[in-house]
């Protein structure tokens, strides 16, 4: 297995915690600017940022879209 697939395994589950902890911190500073905040329209203007930065790293790196899937991870 190629060494980059083993971090994907190694490190999927911080990515995934990291990407939602930004969208919390986020949601944080909206609700500090916004005392009656609708989280659900906060949450949607905010990943919708996301979508657009992500959209903008897979031009960069992956010629539009990103779509490797690593082979399964093993349990270690």
């Amino acid at each position: 297995m190629k060494a980059e697939y083993k971090e994907e395994c190694r490190y999927a589950n911080e990515i995934h915690e990291d990407t939602k902890d930004v969208l919390e911190k986020w949601m944080k500073r909206y609700a500090w600017d916004i005392p009656e905040l609708d989280e659900n329209i906060a949450a949607k203007l905010i990943l919708t940022e996301m979508r657009k930065a992500l959209s903008e790293l897979e031009v960069k790196y992956c010629g539009g879209q990103c779509d490797t899937e690593p082979p399964s991870c093993k349990k270690e």
